[in-house]
């Protein structure tokens, strides 16, 4: 599935250069650390729940993982190990197919989830990169475009993707989000078969 791909890209451009390549079990652990970073917020009275948050998601992560789904692909970001310090993940994005909504829809879309980058590693162009890999994952599977989701209220995240192609299709709506404003989400999409490579 996967085979095709090249993941060893390199950011010339960047400080950090890092490599995108597709994650392993032995990431997960790095990974699920950004995650529970990027996702949630930890102070002095709540810091506390951080290793109960990461131990859900790395769960959940290795369940994907390890289904070893031929639909589903991790991509890290990674900066190499050098001679003082080891490999070090500082970005990180799945990107799936998923089934078009409906019970008799049989056509599958690329769909992206769980995009992050480190904070100190952030504005150095590594989500782009991300991105891009999705892109090609997506191409390789047969597709000339890509969704995902972004709450409304995201709108560090909505600049990344639409500074990236992506435009606003939809606002998502539900009885949640309703009575919580921040849970609204946003429904976005990119074709890419038109784009110049």
């Amino acid at each position: 599935m996967t085979s095709s791909l090249s993941f060893s890209h390199h950011n010339h451009s960047s400080s950090c250069c890092p490599i995108i390549r597709l994650a392993t079990s032995e990431d997960i652990r790095q990974i699920a650390d950004v995650l529970t970073y990027s996702f949630h917020d930890f102070g002095k009275l709540t810091g506390w729940l951080y290793p109960l948050m990461k131990m859900g998601i790395a769960e959940d992560l290795r369940d994907r993982i390890y289904a070893h789904n031929s639909d589903y692909c991790c991509i890290i970001a990674v900066i190499p190990a050098t001679t003082t310090e080891a490999e070090k993940i500082v970005g990180t994005v799945e990107v799936s197919q998923r089934r078009l909504y409906g019970w008799t829809q049989k056509q599958k879309f690329p769909y992206i989830s769980n995009l992050a980058v480190k904070k100190e590693f952030r504005r150095q162009g590594i989500a782009t990169q991300l991105l891009k890999k999705c892109e090609e994952i997506a191409q390789n599977w047969g597709h000339d475009n890509l969704s995902l989701h972004v709450l409304a209220e995201n709108k560090t995240g909505q600049t990344v993707y639409l500074q990236n192609g992506y435009t606003i299709k939809q606002e998502e709506t539900n009885l949640y989000s309703l009575f919580i404003k921040n849970k609204r989400r946003l429904l976005l999409e990119k074709s890419f078969s038109n784009n110049p490579e």
